[in-house]
């Protein structure tokens, strides 16, 4: 909350009629942007590759009235007091310049940590776990979810809920193995 976050999706609200940066240049970026159009004064896209702007979502995001699009640009620095107040970007022409907001977004895709199964079960192109609507990998008996698998959206809450499937998705598949008990144990 010092003016720097990481998740536009959740301070959106907070930036009703303000001016807002956006720093990414992947979907995430531009779903970001998007939504903060919505609400925002202005929004400012600083993107060094504009890939995701040739989506249908990135050309609509490019013609709306209240966002700017900083194409080949890239942050030099975040300046401010005991909050962020403004980027220092290079331009794609090398020269550098300035843009103040009162809240900026740094949308970048999280790298997955899924080396520790790699080989194992199958990764998508993002080295992200590949599972089913159950939290199944490709491999029976092995479960994966959070922001490590190809679940559609990077948010706590929807780790946490991917998190109490893949556990009762766990308990289904070893319930058959799980032996009867014939005796209650006395106390």
């Amino acid at each position: 909350m010092k003016g720097l976050c990481y998740s536009a999706l959740s301070y959106a609200p907070l930036c009703i009629d303000k001016e807002t940066i956006v720093i990414g240049d992947a979907e995430l970026a531009v779903r970001s942007a998007s939504e903060l159009a919505t609400v925002s004064r202005l929004v400012h896209l600083v993107c060094k590759d504009n890939k995701a702007l040739s989506s249908e979502l990135g050309k609509k995001l490019q013609s709306a009235e209240n966002v700017q699009v900083h194409k080949g640009s890239s942050v030099v620095e975040v300046r401010g007091d005991q909050f962020a107040r403004s980027l220092l970007l290079k331009g794609p022409d090398g020269k550098t310049f300035e843009i103040s907001a009162d809240a900026m977004f740094v949308e970048q895709a999280l790298t997955p940590m899924s080396e520790l199964v790699k080989g194992l079960v199958e990764l998508d192109g993002s080295g992200r776990i590949i599972i089913d609507c159950a939290n199944r990998t490709n491999i029976p008996g092995i479960f994966a979810a959070g922001d490590v698998t190809n679940i559609y959206a990077e948010q706590v809450l929807i780790a946490i809920g991917e998190g109490a499937k893949a556990g009762l998705s766990a308990y289904e598949h070893l319930l058959p193995t799980l032996q009867k008990i014939t005796k209650v144990p006395e106390f």
